[in-house]
């Protein structure tokens, strides 16, 4: 019994001790991975993985991702090396996209797996469903550290490492992938995307593969210049490019370079297709598409440019973004790395090495000229790009695009002159933009029933209706057939820009008319800027359901856009400098989308009070609008409306809480009641009534200047200073006078007190008729201005006779409010009356035509002419009572 212990106990402790023995021995004979011949710029990648790893007991999964070629594998190999003698078993997975092209192969990985972490040889799973739980149960308990290299397919993640469960305590799973959609889906929070090296490293690493040092020779630094631009950090591109200029002449370096910028490198663009490889098709043309098109561009625009081509833009863009193809910046521009838009360049190439005409897309300036000039269009084209940056004359015959039914896109920019104008465009076409188009109209057997975007800036048009008369009826006897024919042209012709939603005729300078766009139902954006002989706009145009922007900056002949607008989707309205606009549009029914109204330097005179119906209006422009002094009563109601006046500061916020009281605004106006009155001149402004009493009989009317000439003399007095009265502490907005028999033919006077320095500003002026104490009425009187201190005046007379005693006498009570809508930004509180705006001085002057001055009396303190000592009190007909406030 003795000796069975004996050799039990000898044998337990063989096997402990050769477990030892053969952990020991891996560590120690743990080879470590190859990273790179020349690792240059792993540092601070390096030292972010590991910091996103960790170093406690939770499992830990980190995604590297980035695009081909960018050193993502160099990197995890690098972490791997640093960090291996940590765990009890190791598995570097590489090149798992290539070697997992079916379940089979994943079977081999999920075997390679097991067999280089457990240490045991021949482990075999049987297939995919089995591999999960055996991976799972003799891993859990382990510490380990998995790489899984260029991964693809999400398949692939969840049998190799689909949860944390799956792994003991403390392990690490490293994830390098050109997909950060795929890590996204599979929950790998902790990512570092690699970055492509600076310009120190690039000509560093380039240094390494060309010179086999970090020194070169001096009359080399053109050509590592050269490389590295066109290497943009990418590390493939400057180790494939460094070594394959290895011991070349100078010569030998242009020649090689001149070659890559045409043609890339095999071996780069090999490794870069990979991702093209992998996407849809839909995902490939927009690909294809922004490596020829849009690279830079604006995501707006090319969203909208993808959208006309059928694509599905928002999708697509994702998945190239997701896939390390492209990059949104700050700014909203679609970026694309320039080795990867050669890439796209090439596959289109590849079409057709030696006939562009046989390519899908066209953007060299050469190849589209050459396809012009020759009329070798085919079907094959379906996107031209032409930006000649030179002027260039394209000797063409004006047929080339005859042959080109599946044209899509075609844009002509620059400086290109040709010497023919188009005789044909394609019926297939979405987007036109041609600069300085020139002809005058587009050719007549042009049927645009899918043209989406029409942009023809600087052209040559001199007219767009999309009912075009392309027939001459002069000539033609009116028999029943010939009517029947003409009425089916019509209908079809009605349809011909049936699917457009932009249109830009930007400085078309012989365009005089817009006809009606009755016929354009999904019309969004209108731009007419700088037509500057536009002088007619059709009515149609303040009735499109679908227009979102509008604009018609500097149309200098244009008097009238449209009578009304009915745009319910309009969210931007822009007439600056339509220096001869007189008028803005009525607005019929409710416009919530408003957001902008520019109307800077426009001859507008008056607002409608429609205006209160763009209910969504923010933003106002009217700065340098000399002919506009009043902004209608509805206004008010806006709630969020911000008024600006003055170029580089904030608008002003109608009073807070205001609107709501105006909602109640009675309809009665007096129409140029008010006057502001400035050295002889007068400037006419509407009354409006917030509150009129049944029984009132007083109205307020305009001054007549020619029965105020002495009046209109002591207005320059006050003005100059030569009465210079003041009452210390008396800033009462209060004024009385007593009457009997008939209430007098007065004028009154104010002189508005300024408090904010701008070049114009916006003041509310109110004043309240009060008889023996009962309201008569409430006047309101808004005012753009840029005097200092104007001066408003307007007349009080009674509309009815016998209204009032004879004997007794009335008193009047006449309260003066002014108010200033608060600039935005600022802290300013309107709580009290007169708090923020107030008055110089008011004026009451009452007329001696048709008043009996005996009926009139003023209190005690009023100031009498021989006071003044400015004239005799009979050169200067009628009663004055003046009072400093």
């Amino acid at each position: 019994m003795y000796f069975i212990s004996m050799m039990g106990r000898s044998e337990s402790e063989y096997k402990f001790i050769k477990k030892i023995v053969d952990e020991a021995s891996k560590k120690i004979n743990r080879t470590p991975l190859h990273v790179a011949d020349n690792p240059v710029g792993l540092e601070s990648s390096v030292l972010e993985v590991m910091s996103l790893l960790g170093s406690g007991s939770e499992v830990s999964m980190v995604g590297i991702y980035g695009i081909g070629g960018i050193g993502k594998t160099t990197v995890a190999r690098a972490a791997y090396n640093m960090i291996a003698d940590q765990f009890e078993g190791l598995c570097f997975l590489a090149d798992i996209r290539e070697k997992a092209i079916s379940k089979h192969r994943l079977v081999q990985l999920q075997e390679t797996l097991l067999s280089d972490i457990l240490g045991e040889k021949d482990i075999k799973v049987g297939d995919v469903s089995r591999g999960i739980p055996i991976i799972e149960r003799r891993l859990r308990k382990k510490k380990v550290l998995l790489i899984l290299d260029d991964v693809d397919k999400l398949v692939q993640l969840q049998v190799l490492a689909g949860g944390y469960c799956w792994f003991g305590s403390g392990s690490k799973i490293i994830i390098t992938t050109r997909d950060k959609k795929l890590l996204a889906t599979h929950g790998v929070v902790k990512l570092h995307e690699v970055k492509q090296l600076n310009d120190e490293k690039a000509f560093e690493l380039f240094s390494w593969h060309a010179f086999k040092r970090n020194k070169f020779d001096p009359s080399y630094v053109d050509i590592l210049n050269r490389a590295v631009f066109y290497a943009c950090g990418l590390p493939l591109a400057l180790e494939v490019i460094g070594s394959h200029l290895f011991g070349k002449s100078l010569d030998e370096c242009n020649s090689a370079l001149d070659k890559y910028e045409r043609i890339p490198h095999r071996g780069i663009h090999d490794i870069l297709k990979v991702s093209y490889d992998g996407l849809e098709e839909d995902e490939k043309g927009i690909f294809l598409d922004i490596a020829c098109f849009f690279n830079t561009c604006n995501m707006r625009f090319v969203k909208q440019m993808l959208h006309a081509r059928g694509f599905h833009a928002e999708d697509g863009i994702r998945v190239l973004s997701d896939k390390s193809l492209i990059k949104i910046d700050e700014s909203g521009c679609v970026k694309m790395h320039d080795l990867i838009q050669h890439m796209g360049r090439e596959i289109v190439r590849q079409e057709s090495k030696l006939k562009p005409r046989k390519r899908s897309r066209l953007w060299l300036d050469e190849d589209i000229v050459r396809v012009l000039e020759e009329n070798k269009g085919t079907d094959k084209i379906e996107a031209i790009m032409l930006n000649v940056r030179d002027k260039k004359e394209v000797q063409w015959s004006g047929k080339a695009f005859k042959k080109m039914k599946n044209l899509k896109i075609l844009v002509i920019i620059g400086q290109a002159i040709f010497s023919s104008i188009p005789q044909h465009l394609p019926n297939s076409l979405r987007v036109l933009e041609w600069s300085s188009y020139p002809s005058p109209s587009l050719p007549p057997d042009f049927n645009p029933k899918e043209l989406e975007i029409l942009n023809m800036p600087q052209s040559c048009l001199e007219f767009f209706q999309p009912l075009k008369a392309c027939i001459s009826f002069k000539d033609f006897s009116f028999n029943v057939n010939f009517i029947l024919l003409i009425s089916v042209i019509c209908c079809y012709l009605l349809q011909r820009f049936e699917s457009l939603i932009s249109v830009n005729f930007e400085d078309c300078k012989f365009l005089t008319e817009l006809h009606s766009l009755c016929e354009v139902p999904f019309l969004r954006h209108l731009s007419l800027d700088n037509c500057t002989n536009l002088i007619k706009v059709h009515d149609s145009v303040g009735f499109l359901d679908n227009l979102l922007f509008l604009s018609a900056i500097g149309c200098t002949q244009l008097e009238i856009l449209v009578p009304c607008i009915k745009l319910e989707s309009l969210e931007f309205l822009d007439l600056t400098e339509c220096f001869r606009l007189k008028s803005f549009p009525e607005v019929v029914g409710k416009m919530d989308k408003i957001k902008d109204v520019y109307l800077d330097k426009t001859g507008i005179t008056k607002l409608p009070h429609s205006i209160g119906n763009l209910v969504g209006l923010e933003r106002l422009y009217l700065r340098q609008c000399t002919q506009l002094y009043q902004l209608p009563i509805s206004i008010h109601i806006l709630p969020n409306v911000e008024v600006i006046t003055d170029y580089g500061k904030r608008g002003f916020q109608l009073f807070e809480g205001y609107h709501e009281d105006k909602e109640k605004v009675s309809s009665e106006k007096s129409p140029s009641a008010m006057v502001d009155y400035n050295e002889g001149s007068f400037i006419y402004l509407d009354l409006c009534f917030p509150y009129i009493s049944f029984h009132n009989v007083i109205e307020v009317c305009s001054p007549n200047p020619l029965e105020c000439h002495n009046f209109g003399f002591l207005f320059k007095l006050l003005q100059a200073g030569s009465l210079n009265w003041y009452k210390p502490g008396s800033r009462t907005s209060s004024m009385q006078f007593w009457f009997r028999k008939k209430f007098p033919k007065i004028a009154l006077c104010f002189s508005v007190e300024a408090y904010i320095n701008r070049a114009s500003w916006v003041l509310d002026f109110e004043f309240t008729l009060l008889i023996n104490g009962t309201k008569q009425f409430s006047s309101s009187c808004n005012y753009i201005t840029c005097k200092w201190n104007p001066i408003l005046w307007c007349d009080l007379q009674c509309k009815e006779e016998g209204v009032f005693s004879k004997h007794e006498w009335n008193e009047v009570e006449i309260l003066c409010d002014v108010k200033y809508p608060i600039p935005c930004g600022e802290r300013v509180m309107v709580t009290a009356r007169n708090k923020i705006g107030s008055l110089n001085w008011s004026l009451i002057y009452v007329y001696e035509e048709g008043n009996n001055m005996e009926d009139v009396e003023f209190k005690s303190s009023m100031l009498s002419f021989p006071f003044f000592g400015v004239k005799p009190m009979s050169s200067l007909p009628g009663c004055l009572y003046y009072q400093v406030v």
